[in-house]
């Protein structure tokens, strides 16, 4: 039987934008808790990229996201040898 272990995260949207363009630039989140980027820069949508890539670089595996008050948290799980 495969055995996980699981972490979370969390990105300030800070990290990814200039102060000054955070008021264009947002996260849409429906009824569902399906999340999208929403009218944000390509250099925002790369930034996010990386730091997602960052963590499938050491194995883990997205499980979910949401965004709430300016905050990615992301659920990553790996499987445990």
């Amino acid at each position: 039987m495969r055995k996980w272990e699981y972490q979370i995260t969390r990105y300030d949207l800070k990290d990814f934008v200039p102060e000054e363009e955070i008021s264009n630039t947002a996260f849409y989140c429906d009824q569902k808790g399906q999340c999208l980027l929403h009218d944000t820069s390509h250099a925002t949508a790369d930034m996010i990229r990386e730091a997602l890539n960052e963590e499938g670089k050491s194995g883990w595996e997205l499980v979910q996201f949401g965004y709430h008050q300016s905050e990615m948290m992301c659920v990553w799980k790996r499987i445990v040898d």
